[in-house]
């Protein structure tokens, strides 16, 4: 069985538990009364105790038949062995609205991912985080990029919650500095949209466990700076680790574009990697330095970037333009978001 086998054969036996009962025939109705509820019930923390096991089971996956190389930069690179997202794993789905050939990582990306999905499946249940775009299996540019082109730049949807506080599916929606934001669905018809909040709790879990993970080798976490700020304020007074909050709080940016409807993470050279040429951007932290000397590695500064490297990029002008007609709130949000969108990171060492 090929790398790619493995993997699928692995993640299938996993999702099987959680799978299991959406293929048994539905029970015949049973009559209104306290038994048929009980059922209801019983049927339902069996469904929660499959799908707790599957994703055991996938924290527990042997990933060591994998292999890739991240090459050269991650805005002018390529990728060899790129390992597949699954378009569904346990806590994990790959957007059904992305391209699927672009959902390669690399071995430690594509691992990190997955985990940390099954973290937060196992630890807070809800629904399962949506990954967007990551690379192409062999790298190389990517529409509507200016990286993700050589295997360790990903970009994941917020977990989100309903008006009610109940998970709901991610949509690409932007949030405000309270944490709230509407999925506006038809941008011109102001009868279907869906007020939507930040999940806090979830979206945490997922970076801590990213961050926890020594083998991911997480760099940066791009995000709008007034939800680095929410994040901040939920870990801490949660009492989450001092060294994970420390950690989040210097990898956290927001650069020029707000990253105010989805996380833009990027994943360092695995050290084995820098011998066969992979190249990282700034910053490195103190923590990473240590990694690297453990590991008999030094990092390499970005290689000049070559002609033709950079893929087609949408500017805001030419997506508001194919947006269409609009209605007045959906006007009043873009103005809104002008004002933090133009205040990026106050200038913190690690954020350029």
């Amino acid at each position: 069985m090929g790398r790619l086998g493995v993997l699928a054969a692995a993640l299938l036996a996993a999702g099987a538990a959680a799978c299991s009962s959406a293929q048994k025939p539905p029970a015949p109705m049973a009559a209104p009364g306290a038994e048929s509820q009980g059922e209801a019930e019983l049927t339902e923390a069996r469904a929660v105790t499959e799908k707790h096991e599957a994703a055991r089971q996938t924290l527990a996956m042997d990933w060591s038949a994998l292999d890739s190389t991240s090459m050269r930069n991650p805005n002018d690179g390529a990728l060899q062995g790129g390992v597949p997202l699954p378009l569904r794993a346990p806590g994990l789905r790959f957007s059904p609205r992305r391209d699927p050939s672009a959902r390669f990582g690399t071995v430690e990306v594509v691992r990190a991912l997955i985990q940390a999905a099954a973290r937060v499946e196992q630890e807070l249940g809800g629904l399962p985080v949506t990954i967007n775009d990551l690379s192409y299996e062999a790298g190389g540019p990517i529409p509507h990029h200016r990286s993700h082109q050589s295997g360790r730049d990903v970009d994941v949807l917020f977990y989100q919650l309903d008006s009610n506080g109940d998970p709901i599916e991610s949509v690409g929606a932007f949030f405000d500095p309270t944490g709230a934001g509407v999925d506006f669905r038809d941008l011109a018809d102001p009868n279907d949209d869906i007020l939507l909040q930040f999940d806090l709790a979830r979206t945490w879990l997922f970076l801590r466990a990213l961050i926890e993970d020594e083998d991911a080798q997480l760099q940066q976490i791009f995000v709008a700076e007034h939800l680095r700020a929410l994040l901040l304020r939920h870990a801490r007074s949660n009492d989450e680790p001092s060294t994970i909050v420390t950690r989040f709080a210097a990898m956290s940016c927001q650069p020029s574009y707000p990253h105010d409807d989805h996380f833009h993470i990027r994943f360092y050279c695995a050290p084995d990697d820098i011998s066969k040429g992979c190249r990282d951007s700034a910053p490195l932290y103190p923590w990473h330095r240590k990694r690297l000397q453990r590991a008999g590695a030094q990092s390499l500064p970005l290689a000049p970037k070559r002609p033709g490297a950079n893929a087609k990029i949408v500017t805001h002008e030419e997506a508001r333009a194919d947006a269409g007609p609009m209605d007045p709130e959906v006007e009043r949000w873009l103005d809104r978001r002008k004002q933090w969108a133009e205040q990026p990171h106050p200038g913190r060492p690690y954020c350029r």
